[in-house]
């Protein structure tokens, strides 16, 4: 049986998970459109030269947390897919640093730091895109809801567990994902009973500039679970908190 996402836009997939994430999805779920964000030209080209073999992928320059340039990235989605939305929402950027562990070392300019790309940013993006997510959500009334009628997915870390946290360390990192949890809960809340699905999913420890060597999964592991996860969302997973392998984890 077909399994079509019409119209996704992902951001950060110019590497790692969000790369890795780009290719399968072009794959497994044959979009229409699919717009992937990139930051610097200069690390992008094995995102930049997908766009020249895949004529439905469009390569999009953004930092995250430039706002100013949201509402001319709208514009241009909505005329791309002629007014008929967006239907999947990955808000996939996210910034780790290594260097601040604990309250000894935190530093206001580093929680700030990953308080804006970690946090705020998916929220701005996501009440930016919210009125072509809407559209799609209402146009395919008669799907039922999953990431093929309406979804915003929110890339999460078990590391903002709360109940699993036993080990401290990453302090910015884990509170600023925390934050977004609660933002994606919140968010699921404000938008129940529109078609809208929102869900945050745990990537795993995977094998990335951000997860280092010791990590045991690698991008494909990693990456193949969460296509899966994705396909099998539904109703009931809005305002979950999901591993890559579909099970849920406590807040």
């Amino acid at each position: 049986m077909e399994f079509k996402v019409k119209n996704i836009f992902i951001t950060g997939a110019n590497r790692g998970i969000g790369l890795a994430l780009t290719k399968e999805m072009l794959k497994e779920f044959q979009p229409d459109h699919l717009f992937a964000t990139y930051r610097n030209p200069e690390t992008s080209q094995e995102l930049l030269s997908l766009s020249s073999i895949h004529s439905n992928l469009h390569t999009v320059e953004l930092d995250v947390i430039d706002y100013s340039k949201l509402p001319e990235i709208i514009k241009q989605v909505d005329d791309v897919t002629n007014g008929t939305g967006i239907n999947l929402l990955i808000n996939n950027s996210g910034i780790l640093g290594h260097d601040c562990k604990g309250i000894r070392d935190i530093t206001r300019q580093d929680l700030m730091s990953h308080l804006e790309t970690n946090t705020v940013a998916p929220v701005m993006i996501t009440q930016a895109f919210l009125p072509l997510v809407q559209k799609a959500a209402t146009s395919n009334a008669s799907e039922p809801i999953s990431i093929c009628r309406a979804a915003i997915i929110n890339v999460s870390t078990k590391m903002a567990s709360i109940s699993d946290n036993s080990s401290g360390g990453a302090f910015s990192y884990r509170v600023t994902k925390t934050a977004l949890n609660m933002a994606t809960k919140c968010i699921s809340l404000d938008l129940k009973n529109t078609g809208i699905t929102s869900v945050l999913l745990h990537p795993g420890w995977v094998k990335t500039d951000m997860g280092g060597e010791k990590a045991p999964l690698t991008t494909e592991d990693s990456v193949l679970n969460l296509v899966k996860t994705l396909r099998a969302l539904t109703e009931d997973h809005n305002g979950k908190f999901i591993s890559y392998n579909g099970d849920e984890i406590a807040w």
